[in-house]
């Protein structure tokens, strides 16, 4: 006898007319069997179909309800609205300036360590980062240029080089500074002397012996000393080759990507809270709206190496294409049978692949709506998986919308989520 087929539910809570849109499944047609309810406290509803119960905790607080209707007996697709409970205080919505930023200055223990997110393996010794510190958002610079040149009472405006001088023209950068550790959105910055340099190296081969950090400047046949490091050059952990970041050309800095390592928060927490490549991929597209108001990215691959950047569909020799975002919905909680933490804060979006050539068109037309966003060449993959999977979570009938496919990436709520 062949197991029976779980049911799979789908509610998303609908903040801005306090209802919880439900929609479930099943893989035979209701029938006059199929019942659904709400239970007395307004948090869980369970669906009983061919023998099958399955229940899912909603993520609001419904009105009870002792049964739902079954709207067309013998469909294989049922939904409904469920109104919030009247005694709830009405939910704030939230913008893409209120996000919680994944592992913010104020997180992190001073003092803690930095270490390889899947051996542990110690990057940076304890006690080597004095202080954290929160970097601006990333158009700062152009910000204060346009104050400096439009603030009252001072009407002669002053040429980029000047600007550049007093450390915020357009072009200015912040340097890594020993002992401290900046904190941007989704890694930190930090000094290359900071860095133990026996954990790292240059190749992504454990076989390999690769080239410490250390050896960032070479001396030629004729005792000169040459840089040969190129922007951005991938740094890997010496024992398991994860990619913990990449080496700047801003001198002598790294970059760690936060969902690579694992660092101490003043709150205890553990590795198991630590912000994944999910919460940092929603932060990116949540701050790239609140910067330019701009929902739709196209995801580029990092240039390294002085190679041009290749996609992963290029990597495995078929036609080149680019990952395209769009942010449908920059604030939902939903929970699905499919997923074991229901309920979770995300954001919604629709993702397609795009050619080369479209996303040039889209990025360079003089009315684009779309920003580009960078990232590692193996994130994206990871990014690409996220986003299949997520959609599973999905009833089929709700997964794709045209020539887009619908997915959903968490946000992180500063708990771990």
């Amino acid at each position: 006898m062949s197991a029976p087929h779980p049911i799979l539910i789908y509610a998303e809570l609908l903040s801005n007319i306090r209802q919880v849109s439900v929609a479930c499944s099943l893989h035979t047609p209701s029938s006059s069997g199929t019942r659904a309810v709400v239970s007395s406290d307004g948090l869980v509803l369970t669906i009983d179909h061919d023998g099958v119960e399955t229940s899912i905790r909603l993520p609001g607080k419904v009105t009870p309800v002792q049964q739902l209707p079954v709207q067309s007996p013998g469909a294989k697709r049922l939904s409904w609205r469920l109104p919030l409970a009247t005694d709830l205080e009405r939910h704030t919505l939230a913008t893409p300036e209120d996000q919680t930023v994944p592992w913010s200055a104020s997180d992190l223990r001073p003092a803690s360590s930095i270490a390889c997110r899947i051996c542990r393996a110690t990057i940076v010794e304890p006690g080597v980062i004095k202080i954290w510190k929160d970097l601006p958002s990333e158009n700062w610079a152009e910000m204060m240029e346009f104050w400096h040149c439009h603030k009252p009472h001072k009407h002669d405006h002053e040429d980029d080089d000047n600007l550049t001088s007093k450390a915020y023209g357009a072009s200015s950068r912040i340097s890594a500074q020993a002992h401290v550790g900046f904190v941007d959105l989704t890694s930190f910055l930090l000094s290359e002397k900071d860095i133990s340099a026996p954990a790292i190296t240059t190749s992504d081969s454990k076989s390999e012996s690769g080239d410490e950090i250390s050896l960032r400047n070479r001396t030629s046949e004729n005792g000169e000393t040459q840089n040969l490091q190129p922007a951005n050059l991938p740094i890997f952990c010496k024992s398991c080759g994860n990619q913990l970041g990449v080496l700047n050309d801003q001198g002598s800095s790294a970059s760690l990507f936060k969902w690579q390592v694992y660092v101490d928060e003043r709150a205890p927490g553990g590795i198991g809270r630590s912000p994944s490549l999910a919460h940092c991929i929603s932060a990116m597209l949540l701050a790239t709206m609140a910067r330019s108001g701009c929902s739709k990215s196209i995801i580029l691959p990092m240039k390294v190496q002085d190679q041009p950047a290749q996609t992963a569909s290029e990597t495995n020799g078929t036609a080149p294409s680019l990952l395209n975002l769009w942010v449908f919905n920059s604030n939902i909680t939903f929970s699905s049978t499919k997923e074991a933490k229901s309920p979770i804060k995300a954001i919604k979006v629709f993702y397609r692949m795009v050619s080369q050539e479209e996303a040039d068109k889209m990025l360079d037309s003089m009315t684009s709506d779309v920003q580009d966003i960078t990232l590692p060449g193996n994130a994206i993959e990871q990014v690409s998986e996220i986003l299949s999977n997520s959609n599973h979570l999905l009833p089929e009938s709700d997964r794709q919308l045209k020539n887009w496919q619908v997915s959903l990436l968490e946000k992180w709520d500063g708990n771990g989520r």
